[in-house]
């Protein structure tokens, strides 16, 4: 049986996929709606992680932050209360290469494993089962979770020891956030010369410009469907980590300290709950713009 933890935009879709394919599922959730949700697939219903763990040899974590992973960890309810012999852990969230070894150091106390597997492809990509997954840890445990992970995505990617795929979710995040900048200039040097901005988008989506963040965080923008999605709030933790691994390493990323600190700005405007393409609404009102942001 796979356990689950973090049944959010993110995690719910994962988990159907994992039902889906098969595979008997079981959750806990601190959301009765949620609980009858799964119950109605399903999956087995657990009180606490602590409580998951005696049921699952596999179990996936995909929460938002370090904070709340250690929260899932932590007391006589959390997954390092009992010992977990050969237990193995999935985490799908996003967090810092040394706070995953952290987990380990944790888990193997217990007698668990871990292996990092942060995702890319937003909350469509969980829900059609298509996402991809870097995933750093041995060689074994990658492959001992090879069934769960090809339940939930498309592309799954071995790409080094434990921490890698944090590593390389924070180049991920640094890139589609570089990108938006890049984009959302674009749509005001446009709009300014007269340029309608779904044309714009139209155009540039045939030559070199394009890029997965034009097709569809600035489809979001112009449409104004930035409500849900990957929030910015969100993007601003994740810019904090690519930071972090940046000054870890001691290397220069002026890209990247300026798109976080243009993520935190979005966020102090209000837009923190927003869709990260709410960056764009930032670039409206540094331009004195507060219109509908489709003309």
């Amino acid at each position: 049986m796979i356990g689950f933890i973090g049944l959010g935009v993110m995690g719910a879709g994962m988990a159907r996929n994992i039902a889906a394919s098969g595979l008997k599922l079981a959750v806990t959730t601190s959301s009765p709606e949620k609980a009858e949700t799964f119950r109605a697939l399903g999956a087995e219903i657990c009180a606490t992680p602590a409580e998951l763990a005696t049921r699952c040899q596999k179990i996936v974590t995909c929460v938002p932050d370090a904070a709340a992973l250690r929260s899932v960890f932590a007391g006589e309810t959390g997954l390092a209360a009992h010992a977990w012999d050969n237990g193995l852990l999935i985490d799908c969230s996003t967090i810092a290469p040394f706070e995953a070894q952290e987990m380990a150091q944790q888990l193997a106390v217990v007698g668990g494993r871990i292996i990092d597997a942060p995702v890319s492809g937003g909350a469509k990509g969980a829900a059609d089962g298509t996402l991809t997954i870097m995933c750093g840890g041995s060689q074994d445990d990658v492959a001992e979770a090879q069934p769960v992970l090809q339940a939930m995505g498309k592309h799954i990617h071995h790409v080094g020891p434990l921490g890698a795929g944090q590593a390389l979710k924070a180049c991920n995040q640094l890139m589609v956030a570089v990108n938006m900048m890049g984009v959302f200039e674009a749509v005001s040097m446009a709009r300014a010369a007269g340029v309608d901005p779904r044309v714009m988008r139209e155009v540039l989506s045939t030559g070199a410009a394009r890029s997965g963040v034009l097709d569809a965080h600035a489809l979001r923008y112009i449409e104004g469907t930035l409500d849900g999605g990957f929030r910015a709030e969100l993007m601003r933790k994740d810019l904090g980590i690519a930071n972090a691994v940046g000054a870890h390493f001691n290397i220069s990323q002026p890209a990247t300290d300026l798109a976080h600190q243009l993520m935190v700005a979005t966020c102090n405007a209000g837009f923190a709950k927003h869709d990260s393409a709410a960056l764009g609404l930032l670039y409206d009102r540094l331009n004195g713009r507060n219109e509908d942001t489709s003309q």
